[in-house]
């Protein structure tokens, strides 16, 4: 009783089907009527926000804040460039770090000072 072998299925040939079915139905569904509205949509929406932006950005730089910001932005600009921000950094840095190391040496003298009694764990007892 020999019964004939089915052939195998062509894998490959049904992967290279299975990529084209897929790339078709991307491709239909980027071109259509509703994905290509969508998209017009997305891009006017994005025009408005950067045309409501640009013209915020504008009505700010004009307004009596905006100048004051900018006229502060360009004083600090200078001091860094002159190198006193660094200098006003690094004298504050150094003053928090004298500080931080006074108390903690306060604090490791008291720790020091006082008298270590030896801690009864619970494995030093006898039974």
């Amino acid at each position: 009783m020999s019964e004939n072998p089915e052939p195998q299925p062509n894998l490959t040939d049904q992967f290279r089907e299975l990529g084209e079915n897929i790339k078709n139905f991307f491709q239909s569904a980027w071109e259509s009527e509703e994905s290509q509205k969508f998209r017009q949509e997305l891009q006017n929406g994005l025009n408005e926000l950067g045309k409501a932006t640009n013209e915020a950005v504008d009505e700010f730089k004009a307004s009596e804040a905006g100048q004051k910001f900018k006229a502060e932005a360009e004083d600090f600009k200078a001091r860094v460039e002159s190198g006193e921000v660094e200098a006003k950094a690094r004298h504050e840095i150094s003053k928090v770090l004298t500080l931080i190391n006074t108390e903690l040496g306060k604090l490791n003298q008291k720790v020091a000072a006082q008298p270590t009694e030896p801690i009864e764990t619970e494995g030093d007892t006898e039974i």
